[in-house]
């Protein structure tokens, strides 16, 4: 009597009586606690707990030798989609009252760390061959992918000013071309301009910046072009998106731990791609 747990899935407990009955008084959530937390109980000495809160009394059965923690889904994704997601996600938690933690990971980590994953689901390509990823490919090859379908699509495009005479990549050639300097500049993405420059074999001059730099290089008149995902263009009518095609890339929506919640989850994804498509996914 006067001991203190933490049920899993339930808050924070003071037993006020041991007899016949296990009677407790619910204290608080808090999650950063210092006594016993409870989550398993042996079938075989299982009690039924009368808990009182607020009042009132909570009859918990102990079945199958454990106590249920609140639903919640692990996704880990690529940090691109992750105003879009993190949008309908929380959404999604807010009307089916599920927790979704989301990692954001790079395509390569996800495969090295393939065999460690807790992901409930993971949002990556199954192979896009300009960066030499395969993501999802891996995790079938282990043979965790219980579901997969195609997702959305992101979408390379050439930004010029708007007067431009530059129309495909081809009209590259002998032209002031801004990168990313990949040696300073670490980003996931960062070598698409490069990567689709090397691939077509254009012609032009490469010009070294900064991310956030390639875009207002090309409006101050300092470079003729960039290449980017369309994504992170933001609207501006003094500028022009040629989109590339050939180098989408595309990206499947893997189920790991197959259960409802996940399920429901999933396919409020797909139902909703109309959000995606509001920061420039396709």
């Amino acid at each position: 009597v006067g001991s203190q747990l933490r049920l899993m899935g339930l808050g924070n407990v003071k037993i006020t009586s041991i007899k016949s009955e296990i009677t407790g008084e619910f204290t608080g959530d808090d999650h950063n606690v210092n006594f016993r937390k409870v989550q398993w109980v042996s079938q075989k000495t299982a009690h039924k707990l009368k808990i009182l809160i607020l009042g009132l009394t909570l009859s918990m059965i102990a079945m199958c030798g454990c106590v249920e923690e609140s639903k919640s889904i692990h996704i880990w994704a690529g940090k691109g989609i992750k105003n879009p997601l993190i949008a309908v996600s929380k959404d999604f938690s807010e009307k089916e009252n599920v927790k979704i933690n989301v990692s954001f990971i790079g395509y390569y980590q996800m495969a090295k760390l393939v065999n460690k994953t807790n992901a409930d689901v993971v949002i990556a390509p199954k192979e896009y061959e300009l960066f030499n990823v395969s993501t999802i490919k891996a995790l079938e090859k282990k043979g965790l992918i219980k579901d997969c379908k195609l997702f959305i699509e992101r979408i390379p495009v050439i930004v010029v000013r708007k007067d431009s005479s530059i129309n495909s990549l081809s009209d590259l050639n002998g032209k002031r071309i801004a990168v990313v300097n990949q040696s300073k500049y670490h980003v996931s993405g960062g070598c698409l301009g490069i990567e689709i420059i090397k691939r077509e074999e254009i012609n032009a001059t490469l010009i070294f910046t900064s991310p956030k730099n390639l875009i207002k290089a090309v409006k101050e008149g300092k470079v003729d072009a960039t290449i980017v995902w369309l994504d992170t263009v933001k609207k501006d009518s003094s500028l022009k998106t040629i989109p590339i095609k050939g180098y989408e890339l595309q990206l499947y929506i893997a189920v790991i731990n197959d259960n409802d919640a996940v399920r429901k989850y999933v396919d409020y994804l797909l139902s909703h791609k109309g959000e995606f498509e509001k920061y420039g996914w396709r």
